[in-house]
């Protein structure tokens, strides 16, 4: 009936796909990632105010366990979800890994 627009439609879904990431991904740091990167991811995030990092800070639910990549797991999650949970939106210069399980732990919920 509509030829063209069935056509525009696939076309929209082949390009619009690769760029969004389903609901139920979280955005954590790559084991593998220099601490100083990470830590820079942090510091970025929270002073540019991208983020809330009160979640981190001690006695925040997220402080514990008090390591690098787990602060800049949740920090770079925050961000992911706050900038439309896209892979560019969790790349943080090779840093971050867009995940299918969740990485929350006791009172500490990644959203």
């Amino acid at each position: 009936m509509f030829p063209q627009l069935s056509l525009i439609f696939l076309f929209s879904l082949v390009v619009i796909h690769p760029f969004h990431v389903s609901a139920k991904t979280w955005c954590v740091a790559n084991t593998s990632a220099a601490s100083t990167l990470l830590q820079a991811n942090i510091d970025w995030a929270c002073s540019e105010g991208k983020v809330d990092c009160v979640m981190i800070n001690p006695g925040g639910p997220c402080f514990d366990p008090d390591t690098v990549i787990s602060h800049a797991s949740f920090v770079m999650n925050d961000f992911y979800r706050n900038h439309g949970s896209t892979e560019e939106a969790c790349n943080f210069s090779g840093t971050g890994q867009v995940v299918t399980f969740d990485p929350s732990y006791g009172g500490c919920v990644y959203t």
